[in-house]
């Protein structure tokens, strides 16, 4: 690896995890005067932990294939850090949202069934430059999926501006769909939406003929044949879908609190969320605003 110790390119992840698995190994004692296997593989909890570990070594490996294909070549191995002083008249601030996938109630079946995915998966896969070029399938065979449902999971009573970011954000990958699968059943669970259409100048009607159940969802099961089915209401209603849709909660990330703390700023999570309409927000220093209008 020529570029292997290149410091400047070789991003270290604070976030690996955890140690590898070892196999699991029989008593030295039992090994004597016998022909029995040592190494008997991982149990099934070995083998959970060792799936969920990245299997890359997470770090680059100084192959230089970036720097190879960089045609601006922006890539200089023995560049040094600078720092500059820029004079502004204003700043915008406008770094984006992540989304606390991790706070998912195992209910919803995010992970343990493959026909489940994230409102941002979604997104990935209706962009024409995405891992399906745009097609809207099943992660389990790739069908073409005739019933979808979108699914609030999380409660919306906690932060009602995030509430309302994250299912205008629902709403507007649903109309997505109908327009790519114009003969799919799409179907809308979340609370309180027609307050939140309603707050947005619209109606349900926009949702282009999704159907829209103001229920939470009690939880989410996979069916023998791949199908999902999604329980809900204060009965014991269910219906089943090819395709479940997890609204998740967008959250500031860490890097914009540092930010904030950096330019002496208090900075209002729900606000830099869903801003009051102009698309900039403004902040209690007059020079610095945030661009965080969903």
């Amino acid at each position: 690896m020529l570029y292997e110790k290149k410091g400047r390119y070789i991003v270290e992840f604070q976030d690996i995890p955890k140690a590898r698995q070892h196999h699991i190994e029989i008593d030295v004692d039992e090994r004597r005067m016998n022909n029995k296997e040592v190494e008997l593989g991982f149990d099934e909890e070995r083998a959970i932990k060792e799936a969920k570990r990245c299997l890359s070594c997470r770090r680059c490996l100084g192959c230089a294939l970036c720097w190879a294909e960089c045609k601006p070549e922006a890539i200089v191995f023995d560049m040094q850090d600078e720092v500059f002083d820029l004079e502004a008249d204003s700043v915008i601030v406008s770094p984006g949202v992540e989304r606390a996938v991790d706070r998912v109630d195992r209910k919803y079946g995010l992970g343990r069934e493959l026909n489940v995915i994230t409102d941002l998966q979604l997104e990935r896969m209706l962009s024409d430059s995405g891992p399906s070029a745009g097609l809207i399938i099943r992660p389990l065979d790739g069908d073409i999926p005739s019933r979808i449902a979108f699914v609030q999971s999380y409660a919306s009573s906690t932060a009602p501006r995030m509430h309302k970011a994250a299912v205008i954000f629902g709403v507007n990958e649903a109309i997505l769909v109908k327009r790519k699968l114009p003969l799919a059943q799409v179907t809308f669970f979340a609370e309180g939406l027609d307050a939140v259409l309603k707050e947005a100048g619209a109606t349900q009607q926009s949702l282009n003929g999704a159907k829209v159940v103001e229920s939470p969802v009690k939880g989410v099961e996979g069916n023998a044949d791949g199908s999902i089915q999604v329980a809900f209401g204060a009965g014991d209603e269910t219906a089943a879908f090819d395709l479940v849709v997890l609204l998740t909660q967008p959250q500031v990330p860490r890097e914009l609190k540092d930010l904030g703390k950096s330019l002496g700023l208090t900075l209002s999570y729900a606000s830099f969320l869903v801003g009051d309409g102009a698309g900039v927000i403004t902040t209690e220093k007059e020079a610095v605003a945030l661009a965080g209008e969903v």
